[in-house]
């Protein structure tokens, strides 16, 4: 609030409109910072964040669980999205998923939570990417995200996008808050 008082002092001008217009201007510079203080209550809210700890980790765990029991299927619906070299693809297949168990255990038990959402928010990016890549060639048959058995249906697009973009706000919300920046300081003290 001292800001903009003494912005206000300072620029006691006319700007043509009869001095109206720097009033104008202060009332959004308080209105911004009020909409700035709501925004990040609202995602440092104990209910937000560990609404998205349990979707993000619980969603990759999930992900994780048919490509950790079925391996060779998974790998070959890899494969089939033709973005890596064949024998790359084969061991990012087997690697994946269990990146993706661990980054959702450790989301979910808040154990390096700001890392593992990074993480995980740059894995669905890349899968958006993928997704993206293999739409140009044809409709997506099974993507591989949650289930190895064919579908038999072709899966939208915009769905799959839509749905990793809400993946991406979980990861983010966790990644920018300031009780994950907490969290992240806590353990890093303890360790030092």
């Amino acid at each position: 609030m001292p800001k903009v008082l003494l912005w206000r002092v300072l620029c006691p001008c006319d700007f043509g409109n009869g001095g109206d217009s720097y009033y104008v201007d202060v009332m959004l510079i308080i209105k911004a910072n009020e909409m700035k203080e709501k925004f990040l209550f609202f995602f440092n809210h104990k209910l937000v964040q560990f609404s998205a700890r349990l979707i993000l980790g619980g969603v990759f765990i999930y992900a994780s669980i048919d490509k950790i029991a079925y391996p060779k299927e998974f790998a070959a619906i890899v494969v089939k999205y033709q973005i890596l070299p064949e024998k790359l693809a084969i061991y990012f297949a087997f690697l994946l998923p269990w990146v993706e168990l661990f980054l959702g255990i450790f989301v979910i038990l808040g154990f390096l939570v700001r890392e593992s959402a990074i993480s995980l928010s740059f894995l669905v990016l890349v899968f958006m990417i993928a997704i993206l890549i293999r739409s140009l060639a044809g409709p997506i048959g099974n993507c591989g995200c949650f289930s190895i058995t064919p579908s038999g249906t072709s899966q939208s697009i915009a769905f799959l996008i839509f749905r990793d973009v809400l993946f991406l706000l979980c990861g983010l919300i966790l990644a920018l808050s300031n009780k994950a920046k907490k969290l992240h300081e806590s353990f890093l003290s303890q360790i030092y």
